[in-house]
């Protein structure tokens, strides 16, 4: 095979050149689970910061810089999305580069970029030829259809061009490992995926494919050992779904969840596209197999001839369907023998039977979405197991006549449902939908909603105290599109901020009459106490946050203490970015401001181009939170405490006509009021003000 020299990946060519001559194909540990690739890692950056191909962030301000050049980055490759596969020259492990890189505000996720290795495929003899396409129904089914023109991807060990049951239906594709366009399998285990998804049928040679007339679109992801990292899987997927494809067929997989593996795989639902994985071959006490267990995958598992779940057969929450996986005969290639056919067993062969059905069942009705199409599979499947869905088999053995059947039906998406239960309201209680049109509410509070039709629909309960809440609730339109709404009126948080009075137990000042108590009391006198964080000013509660969750909290006069309870040990009290959080309420966007220059005699922050200067920078060196049990304070222990600068320092008139100066950080305020030294901005005070708690 002649390769070429040019990488097939439009406007990136020259620097997927450069990172094939920085990144050899090393890997830390054999494959057989995820090992991580020694060398390199993958993180995905906030929106607005970008990479060259140096690993260095085009904008100065970025807090990234700082970080890349201490574990030694040297390269970066664009997957997609704000993801970047970095190149480090040190001799960290990825997981300790990994957590450097995360303590960066610039970055979502840093993570490994760990192997993934193709679902085993052990060659029993051949006890049958084919009998899986009774068991699902496709002789059925083929009376009715047998295909369209869906592309089904094939994401795996490449395709072989020249088997007689396959070259037909073959699409140009890509090789992402040797990065040329001749994916031509040298493993094997692509080829024999492919044939189960889409084989040429009544054509008086070899064997037939679940869909007839689907075009296979071969993207080689997995090398001649069958193994492949995330970050190139993750292209892959991303590939298939920019060159047409709406069907991806992935047997392969392993532990441990990945945030750019996940990404891709969200990337291509949102684009309509429907990924059907493998559920795994590690038996019922496995562990979930990734990217079968993203929720946005279709996850199958392996039956024997008898409709039972095959010992092998990885179970869990996330299993979604079964098919067939016992002495399943396909196409192959081997290296010494070339192209043939051979039987084999694993959730390999079930999963690409299942997306040969889906294809089947989409060119029947183009328009559906991935969930929609899934909800297809999922209402037509057979059960074979426990009654309901379960975690060996899902919904059961995927049926291609049911699928069919159903996707037909007019009413198929006129049938989701939306209910819930109004709580902690003043009674009576009036609920709109779409503000016109009254939902009943029975005595507890409960309603329903059926018969809907996919979009998104607005409830608005109104309480005899005149208080509102707004429920929102998006579905597919299918009999599986069930939402659960808690519409629980918040309490009013103002009361937290009320008086307190002692109860005998906890620390109580009287200045603001509130009490310190637990954890928050113990970071509160262990850091600074009065001077950094002043008097609380609330009890501590559980302040609701609809993007971040619930979280237990307490203000104090500079200062917002949040609990973290998954966080380690001695770092579960954290502080809230009150500086960054009060300049985006006033409108100013200080990411936008650009850096300064770096002034003689100061501490120059290059993550965010800002100076400290004078007062402001003895008090910063003077203060932080204690964390190396040495004498005074490091950079990194004032930076836990106040953050990195975000302007430079500045005059400011004060409410009584005083005009001193400030500068902002991204956890406090400095200011300077002469004779009485540099003191912190009361934020933690301004904070729950504009919030309108106080």
């Amino acid at each position: 095979m002649t390769t070429r020299p040019c990488p097939p990946i439009r406007g990136a060519g020259w620097i997927l050149l450069l990172f094939v001559m920085v990144l050899p194909h090393t890997v830390s540990a054999m494959p057989g689970a995820t090992y991580a690739r020694s060398g390199e890692v993958v993180i995905g950056v906030r929106s607005g910061i970008a990479l060259n191909h140096r690993a260095r962030p085009r904008h100065a301000g970025s807090t990234l810089a700082e970080a890349l050049q201490r574990v030694g980055a040297v390269a970066a490759l664009p997957l997609g999305g704000d993801a970047y596969r970095v190149r480090f020259a040190t001799g960290s492990s990825p997981e300790q580069v990994s957590r450097v890189l995360l303590a960066s505000v610039d970055v979502r996720y840093a993570e490994p970029n760990r192997w993934r290795v193709r679902q085993r495929l052990p060659n029993d003899p051949m006890l049958a030829r084919q009998w899986a396409l009774t068991a699902i129904s496709a002789p059925s089914g083929w009376d009715q259809t047998t295909g369209a023109a869906v592309p089904i991807a094939i994401i795996d060990s490449g395709v072989s061009p020249t088997h007689l049951d396959l070259k037909q239906q073959l699409l140009p594709g890509i090789d992402l490992v040797s990065l040329d366009d001749d994916p031509r399998d040298d493993d094997g285990h692509g080829t024999y995926t492919a044939g189960l998804a889409a084989a040429t049928g009544d054509d008086g040679v070899g064997i037939t494919g679940v869909c007839w007339s689907c075009p296979i679109i071969p993207i080689k992801a997995l090398d001649r050992r069958g193994r492949g990292d995330d970050a190139t899987i993750a292209l892959g997927i991303r590939w298939a779904v920019d060159h047409g494809a709406r069907i991806i067929s992935m047997a392969l997989g392993g532990p441990t969840e990945s945030r750019v593996l996940h990404e891709a795989v969200q990337y291509a639902t949102s684009r309509g596209a429907l990924i059907v994985a493998a559920a795994g071959n590690d038996g019922a006490d496995g562990p979930a197999s990734y990217p079968a267990a993203f929720p946005e995958v279709l996850s199958v598992a392996a039956l024997d001839r008898d409709s039972n779940v095959a010992s092998f057969s990885t179970s869990g929450p996330y299993i979604d369907l079964a098919a067939p996986g016992v002495q399943i005969f396909s196409t192959t290639w081997q290296r010494l023998q070339g192209d043939g056919y051979e039987s084999a067993d694993g959730t390999s062969a079930a999963s690409p039977q299942v997306a040969g059905v889906a294809a089947l069942v989409l060119g029947r009705r183009d328009a559906l979405t991935a969930d929609q199409l899934a909800d297809v599979l999922r209402l037509g499947a057979d059960d074979v197991d426990a009654p309901g869905p379960d975690e060996r088999s899902g919904y059961g053995r995927v049926d291609l006549q049911r699928a069919l059947a159903l996707v037909d039906d007019p009413q198929l998406l006129q049938r989701s449902v939306i209910e819930g239960q109004i709580r902690d309201a003043a009674w009576p209680v009036t609920l709109l939908l779409d503000d016109t049109t009254p939902v009943p509410l029975d005595a507890d509070g409960r309603f329903r909603l059926s018969g809907l039709a996919p979009g998104t629909y607005v409830l608005l309960a109104t309480d005899q105290a005149g208080r509102t809440l707004e429920l929102r609730a998006s579905v597919n339109g299918t009999a599986l599109g069930r939402v659960w709404l808690d519409g629980r009126f918040a309490p009013d948080e103002r009361a937290n901020f009320a008086a307190e009075t002692p109860d005998g137990t906890s620390r109580w000042f009287p200045e603001t009459q509130h009490s310190l108590r637990g954890a928050f009391q113990a970071f509160w006198e262990q850091h600074g106490a009065l001077a950094a964080f002043g008097y609380p000013i609330s009890r501590e509660f559980v302040e609701r946050d609809p993007q971040a969750g619930d979280r237990l909290v307490q203000y104090f006069e500079r200062h917002r203490f949040e609990f973290h309870p998954d966080a380690p040990a001695g770092s579960q009290v954290q502080l809230t970015r009150l500086g960054d959080q009060l300049l985006r309420a006033v409108g100013i966007d200080w990411y936008g401001a650009g850096p300064n220059p770096p002034i003689v005699g100061c501490r120059f922050f290059e993550a965010t181009g800002r100076n400290v200067c004078g007062a402001f920078l003895v008090h910063w060196r003077a203060s932080g939170i204690e964390s190396d049990g040495r004498p005074g304070f490091s950079d990194a222990e004032s930076l836990a405490l106040f953050g990195y600068p975000l302007g430079e320092a500045q005059p400011q008139t004060l409410a009584d006509g005083r005009t001193i100066m400030v500068q902002w950080f991204e956890r406090a305020r400095f200011e300077d009021h002469g004779d009485e030294m540099v003191l912190l901005g009361l934020l933690g005070d301004e904070l729950a003000r504009v919030r309108g708690l106080r």
